[in-house]
């Protein structure tokens, strides 16, 4: 994830007022708020954190891949401020980090939050400092998750943390990973840097309450609507594809064109189709990446290998689109005997439906701190995020959503400003308390 920052004026920080910090009443959680102070510390992480994996070529630019010696360093940095809160660390054979702040209850499971990228795990950590603030000491734990390989850059598949947590991949799968030079494994680098901790990545064993993430857009519809907050009621479907193309190598002048089995012909037929695919099925069709091995300008390839992402809200579209590639790679096939297809799912990151209790304490939240008029209900994410793995587990899960300026992800240019930053922060804050209170509520009936 990268951001670009502007620059802040040297103002001297003083410590909240001795006036914020109210007592609770009976365990209830007073209406308390995010004040100014908590912002702009909030603001002060984000710059901070962006010290690990910056690049120095690229103004603003960050690449802080998983388990490397940058990630190691972040991971160490979040367990030294989330231990100077009074929270436990847990770290699972997978690399979960939990930070746990001890409630009231300690036999309820935690309440959990995710908060992606730059945005990141720092709002949790202000949640937590908030609390502490208050003197709020919450019923349930809380617990600032930060799940390892989210993006999946570095190893395929994504979201593994959150993935071998819901018992969607095994442990051993995703310890098994190669790194996408093929010099490594996942296990292995987790090993180097430390982080292959010693409890069960298990919702059986390590359970949530409910899990909240705050997280950037990734898109123009809040800014385009003049949004302030989006209440995000599910996630597409992803599923990732690795197809490989066989055909014969062959030399460009001395053989003719009707003689040929040309790979890079038949993976450009498919990449067509896909195109032509997700038009009419109003589906995301993505050819990412194409190798050619040994490709030369004389050579007719015989070898070629691509990847494909397909994004929708609806499992059985997804299901539909993969049945009528496989068929349209067996037409091709038909055409040039000599020409092969082997296609295979390397990831598959399920359609989300929220919890429907989860998305109303995050509509109230949001509607008391910005007005109705300044949230975008009912949002659905296009790009994948832990909380979809996370529901697979029957976990209540919601997202929130703050504006992206010109809805720029993952590269250079991607911005959410301080105020915008503030203002989920703090109904991220309001829901992790309403939540809580609901908990409260429930077991002083039971």
């Amino acid at each position: 994830m990268a951001t670009v920052l502007p620059p802040l004026k040297d103002t001297p920080m003083s410590p909240p007022p001795m006036s914020l910090r109210q007592d609770s009443h009976q365990g209830n959680c007073p209406d308390l708020r995010i004040t100014e102070y908590m912002v702009e510390d909030l603001w002060q992480m984000i710059k901070k954190s962006s010290d690990y994996g910056a690049t120095p070529d690229t103004i603003g630019g960050m690449s802080r891949l998983a388990l490397t010696e940058d990630d190691a360093s972040f991971r160490a940095w979040f367990k030294d401020e989330a231990l100077s809160m009074g929270c436990e660390v847990r770290v699972d054979r997978v690399g979960n980090m939990f930070a746990v702040l001890p409630g009231r209850n300690r036999s309820l499971p935690p309440i959990g939050g995710r908060f992606d990228g730059i945005l990141g795990v720092l709002a949790g950590l202000e949640v937590i400092k908030a609390m502490n603030a208050f003197d709020h000491k919450p019923w349930a734990d809380i617990a600032v998750i930060n799940w390892t390989n989210e993006e999946g850059a570095n190893y395929t598949a994504g979201c593994t943390g959150s993935a071998v947590w819901s018992h969607h991949i095994t442990l051993e799968s995703a310890l098994a990973m190669p790194r996408f030079d093929h010099q490594s494994t996942f296990g292995d680098d987790l090993r180097a840097i430390g982080y292959d901790g010693p409890y069960i990545p298990s919702y059986q064993a390590n359970p949530l309450s409910a899990h909240f993430e705050l997280h950037i857009e990734q898109g123009v519809e809040l800014e385009r609507e003049a949004k302030q907050i989006g209440i995000v009621s599910g996630i597409q479907g992803i599923r990732w594809y690795m197809v490989e193309v066989h055909g014969v190598r062959a030399h460009a002048g001395s053989t003719c064109m009707g003689s040929r089995a040309d790979a890079v012909v038949a993976a450009s037929k498919m990449v067509c189709y896909i195109d032509e695919l997700s038009r009419l099925h109003k589906l995301f069709g993505t050819v990412g990446k194409m190798e050619i091995p040994q490709a030369s300008s004389n050579v007719v390839s015989g070898f070629v290998r691509f990847t494909i992402d397909l994004r929708h809200r609806e499992e059985c579209r997804l299901t539909e689109v993969e049945a009528a590639m496989y068929a349209r790679m067996d037409d091709l096939r038909s055409e040039n005997p000599h020409i092969n297809f082997h296609m295979r799912q390397i990831w598959h990151s399920p359609a989300a439906k929220f919890d429907r209790h989860a998305l109303k304490m995050v509509r109230e939240s949001a509607m008391h701190i910005v007005g109705e008029k300044a949230v975008k209900d009912e949002m659905l994410s296009h790009a994948g995020h832990d909380s979809a793995l996370v529901h697979l587990a029957g976990v209540p899960t919601a997202m929130i959503f703050v504006p992206s300026r010109g809805g720029i992800s993952h590269a250079p240019g991607e911005f959410t400003s301080r105020a915008q930053c503030g203002i989920g922060l703090k109904v991220m804050y309001a829901t992790v308390n309403a939540f809580d209170r609901w908990l409260e509520s429930r077991d002083s009936n039971l």
